[in-house]
């Protein structure tokens, strides 16, 4: 049996010239911003939540010394951390930007070598706080607050639901004014 090549059939997919569209797309995107300075900014902001993360001079500000026993200060670090990535994710202009000082912020945190950091990445916490953002509603602070309050096994105590509700608006307020001060294009 001979074949001819009119035999032969080749399936092409609008799917994949959208995609290669996409792509396309993402990568122009990428490049404007890296000529912008856009990239170089989010990276740096990325590290610079990194080096003040877990400074004492942020303990400090972030919450009241009591709350800095062992199991609480663990639950600090993870709340912190994920709303850090949550304001990055609010607050610069794209995907991309946030993705790359996301990126910077772990990697920097990663070389601390912190123990502690460590804990905070191997918290399954993450996963609650996300479910309050994802759900929404009138006031995801303060379902934020509520969770702390339950990870940190002191579910409905005031003082806990405030502080990791006062935590959460200070992390998103702080980078939301850094993202303004940075002037991203």
């Amino acid at each position: 049996m001979s074949y001819e090549d009119n035999d032969i059939k080749i399936f092409s997919s609008k799917k994949s010239d959208a995609s290669d569209n996409d792509i396309l797309s993402m990568v122009e995107n990428l490049n404007e911003q890296r000529q912008n300075g856009n990239t170089q900014k989010a990276e740096s902001l990325g590290y610079a939540l990194a080096t003040v993360a877990f400074s004492d001079e942020t303990k400090a500000e972030i919450a009241d010394p009591r709350f800095f026993a062992p199991e609480t200060y663990a639950q600090l670090g993870v709340l912190f951390l994920f709303s850090a990535e949550a304001a990055l994710n609010y607050f610069l202009p794209s995907a991309q930007l946030s993705t790359i000082a996301i990126t910077a912020l772990h990697k920097q945190l990663g070389e601390m070598e912190s123990e502690f950091y460590k804990n905070v990445m191997e918290s399954s916490a993450y996963s609650f706080y996300y479910l309050c953002v994802r759900k929404g509603g009138e006031d995801v602070a303060t379902d934020i607050g509520k969770t702390f309050a339950m990870l940190c096994k002191q579910e409905g105590n005031e003082d806990y639901i405030n502080q990791g509700r006062s935590l959460y608006n200070m992390v998103l307020h702080e980078v939301e004014k850094e993202v303004t001060s940075l002037a991203f294009k």
